[in-house]
């Protein structure tokens, strides 16, 4: 049985099974596109994902609502998939996925999307460096302001900013098209 949230009722009004349950219908599967952006790689995406919410449910009573629930859910999201790429595992499933893709040119991820144009701009950007690729997503999938993606990821506005910018260079070259426009 749900329990219902208002918008205007704390997170911390809930049990911890209800706040996981709320969370995971309100954000989960932007969650997991998230992390697929970030990582991917689809069955790896759904073990971190499995993670976080394990996170998430071992520190809802931490979260402090200074930040909203989206940012904080986000935070967390972004340093498991940090932490993910930074580890042994990801090194390993990326070379086997390279063995494999060279041997297969029809792969999962690059199934995930039919339109032609919108695939050209998803393989460009998850050609991109974390650190343009992440910022981009935040920005324009995800609808982040440049204050809620510098708080996420603990660095100064204007270096989001710049971030951003050198992305979309490194992207209308990739391209050699403008798809992105101010």
């Amino acid at each position: 049985m749900h329990e219902m949230v208002e918008p205007t009722t704390s997170i911390h009004s809930l049990s911890k099974e209800g706040a996981i349950e709320w969370i995971m219908e309100e954000y989960g599967e932007g969650l997991k596109r998230f992390i697929f952006f970030y990582v991917k790689n689809r069955s790896q995406a759904d073990d971190i994902f499995q993670e976080v919410m394990l996170t998430v449910y071992r520190k809802i009573d931490t979260f402090q609502e200074r930040s909203s629930i989206k940012n904080w859910l986000y935070q967390i999201t972004a340093n498991k998939c940090k932490d993910y790429l930074r580890s042994p595992v990801h090194r390993l499933i990326s070379l086997k996925d390279q063995i494999l893709e060279k041997s297969d040119e029809f792969t999962p991820e690059k199934s995930y999307v039919l339109d032609e144009q919108k695939k050209t701009v998803i393989e460009a950007i998850m050609d991109l460096p974390v650190k343009y690729r992440e910022v981009l997503i935040l920005q324009y999938y995800k609808e982040f302001s440049i204050q809620e993606i510098s708080d996420l990821l603990e660095v100064n506005p204007s270096t989001v900013k710049t971030r951003i910018m050198r992305a979309k260079e490194k992207l209308k070259v990739k391209l050699k098209e403008e798809f992105l426009h101010e």
